[in-house]
């Protein structure tokens, strides 16, 4: 059950009371009166700070417990498809091309670019003719 504070409105003293959920609506509605040891009626109080409840760990594990589960499941998954994606997903290669025609490398492409543009457009190039003659 949930504990709600209450006020006394002769003197403005605080006090917790626990109620279900059914007595508090109740409550709220006028249709049920909390009162005092000396029967004064109180008033509820809006206590947003004064959530009691803990989380724990029962048979099936608590909320920590499923989550980390889920992560070390997520992470296993992942490194699982990297490795499925490696081996049966196709790579496609981008051909060399300058104006639509083909050429053989890229470092071919890169020197008709210098010849007709200059330097500093043949640069753009220069990634694409390292991963060439890296592989």
């Amino acid at each position: 059950m949930p504990t709600y504070t209450f006020k006394r409105p002769t003197d403005g003293a605080m006090t917790k009371r626990k109620l279900t959920f059914d007595e508090y609506d109740q409550v709220c509605s006028g249709r049920l009166k909390v009162l005092d040891d000396d029967g004064v009626e109180l008033e509820i109080v809006f206590n947003p700070g004064a959530a009691t409840f803990v989380l724990k760990d029962g048979p099936s594990g608590g909320w920590m417990s499923k989550s980390f589960r889920e992560n070390k499941y997520r992470k296993a998954r992942r490194q699982e498809m990297t490795r499925r994606e490696k081996d049966h997903v196709f790579k496609t290669r981008l051909i060399p091309n300058l104006g639509g025609q083909e050429a053989d490398r890229w470092e071919d492409v890169r020197d008709e670019v210098r010849s007709k543009m200059g330097t500093s457009a043949a640069s753009t190039y220069d990634s694409f003719v390292a991963k060439e003659k890296a592989s």
